[in-house]
């Protein structure tokens, strides 16, 4: 079946597999955490920290960037004119206090040195406009970013498969892997590298998001029948120097690190495989203790240009020569001391996910339908294991 650009598709029996998966993260939940006073999250388990930063939103040039599109990709100027890019966050220039918080992406906690996604959790605050539904809070738009481009899993269906692994053994989760090849070496090569600071490394949506919803747009069909959006985009935060021109900074992978992939890295690294290694979490405190510290992203969106760009796979790379990123404003983060209690247990409890916030930036695709049906599972669970009652942060918030 050919596919339609600006438009997502439902998978086969799909919300069958959200009550299976449903079952599966509670049965994982209480295996790892029925038993103990605090839970975690059961995916991006080891939190860095929480850290203050300031989203800038320019006043950027809507024509130009349409007629940059018009020269770069087969966008039509039908199909271009009738995109409004001037809505929700992006309506204005404006600029938004916003709560960071850096993690690892893996179900468990490990040492920094091994393989994993490393995440940036985005919390942007005060801002105004219809929510979504599924918000849980009346004022922010979460953004969920990691350092790969793309995940790992192709549909709904094969998360279930591989989350019941998951929860059965690692014998279980290696045998799926090895028996879906493609979605294995997706994983790796997500997980291959070992950047020197979290501050200073490039992080992506890999699912979308769309921009706008059409008139006659009805929530209750999605995930059974096809669905067509204004536009559809993926986001980007890009590592700036803090001074004009904000060259791009580029990767620089922790030193030590051996290029072997099976190399025995705490032996590499002189550290003692037995201690816990919290590199990220110590080079973020250190590193914005410092009086003159300032770190900067140029924050940028990308355009489903082709319906070979999937919105539906996500292990399919959107490639910048095919859609090049557009930068819509700047993300700054500067000295503060974050080394608290407080602030770190502020960290754990804080939640986030892409169906809290405006509803014109409607998550969109298989894996985003699938955040929606899970992650309040998990908040919840975490949050009445501890009798916490959940607050909106502000931006005001000490330590």
């Amino acid at each position: 079946m050919s596919q339609k650009l600006f438009t997502e598709y439902p998978e086969q029996d799909e919300r069958k597999y959200y009550d299976l998966l449903v079952e599966q993260v509670k049965t994982r939940m209480d295996n790892l955490y029925k038993d103990k006073e605090r839970a975690l999250r059961d995916t991006h388990t080891k939190s860095h920290a929480a850290v203050k930063g300031i989203l800038e939103i320019f006043d950027f040039d809507e024509e130009a960037i349409k007629s940059e599109l018009k020269k770069r990709t087969s966008l039509t100027y039908s199909q271009l004119n009738s995109i409004s890019f001037k809505q929700g966050l992006l309506s204005l220039p404006k600029q938004y206090p916003v709560w960071l918080r850096f993690a690892n992406g893996a179900f468990q906690i490990k040492n920094d040195y091994e393989p994993d996604t490393r995440s940036m959790a985005v919390k942007v605050m005060r801002v105004e406009g219809e929510r979504l539904v599924q918000s849980y809070e009346s004022k922010t738009q979460d953004i969920i970013v990691h350092n790969s481009a793309f995940f790992f899993v192709k549909t709904i269906r094969d998360y279930y498969g591989f989350f019941s692994a998951v929860v059965e053994s690692k014998e279980a989760t290696k045998k799926w892997l090895y028996q879906h090849p493609r979605q294995f070496l997706a994983l790796l090569k997500g997980t291959s590298q070992v950047p020197k600071s979290l501050l200073t490394q490039e992080y992506w949506s890999s699912s979308a998001s769309a921009l706008g919803l059409n008139p006659d747009f009805d929530a209750s069909k999605t995930g059974l029948v096809p669905v067509e959006y204004p536009a559809v985009i993926k986001y980007a935060f890009t590592p700036v120097s803090s001074q004009p021109p904000h060259n791009k900074i580029p990767f620089q992978s922790r030193p030590g690190i051996p290029k072997l992939p099976f190399f025995n890295r705490a032996k590499a690294l002189g550290l003692d495989p037995s201690q816990p290694d919290n590199y990220y979490r110590d080079d973020i405190i250190q590193s914005l203790a410092k009086p003159d510290a300032q770190y900067c992203w140029d924050f940028g969106i990308q355009f489903q240009t082709s319906p070979k760009m999937s919105i539906e796979d996500a292990t399919i790379l959107w490639k910048e020569k095919e859609s090049p990123f557009f930068t819509v404003g700047r993300l700054t983060v500067k000295h503060q001391i974050i080394n608290f209690e407080k602030q770190y247990d502020f960290c754990e409890n804080l939640r986030f996910s892409p169906w809290n916030g405006l509803a014109v930036h409607r998550p969109v695709g298989c894996i985003n339908r699938l955040r929606g049906i899970v992650y309040p599972v998990v908040a919840s669970y975490r949050h009445q294991k501890q009798d916490f009652v959940y607050q909106e942060p502000t931006g005001n918030e000490t330590f």
